[in-house]
């Protein structure tokens, strides 16, 4: 019966420390008047945005995501179909870029090395529209 309880125990204290693992931070993202443009490119196509209304909508959207456990180590995701966004600042030659892509049935942002964020369907389907 000991036995049994210890174990239980044990079982206990795994599950409490892999369930209180770290999230991410939370998304960083620049100023919308900071940017002079963004590119998105899905399929091949790349669309060039300098709607200062379209970005400032893109960034508020991307902004509601929410932080997940996965870890970002690589340059870009590791799917098949992924949309590419650069976003291009006013000073300097700089650019961000963040990916965003459909894994098992939910919709994420990748910002390589800094995190992976879930955002909705609605989100995911505005950046795939074109013009």
């Amino acid at each position: 019966m000991k036995k049994y309880i210890s174990l239980f125990l044990c079982l206990i204290c795994i599950l409490t420390l892999t369930a209180c693992g770290k999230k991410t931070d939370p998304i960083t993202l620049p100023k919308a008047e900071n940017i002079l443009s963004v590119d998105v490119t899905v399929a091949g196509k790349t669309e060039n945005h300098l709607d200062k209304f379209w970005i400032s909508n893109m960034l508020s959207n991307i902004s509601n995501s929410k932080p997940t456990r996965k870890e970002s180590v690589q340059d870009v995701p590791q799917v098949e179909c992924y949309i590419k966004i650069d976003i291009q600042f006013k000073t300097g030659t700089d650019t961000s870029t963040l990916f965003a892509y459909e894994d098992n049935g939910k919709y994420y942002i990748e910002q390589p090395y800094q995190g992976i964020y879930e955002i909705g369907s609605k989100q995911y389907e505005q950046l795939q529209e074109a013009e």
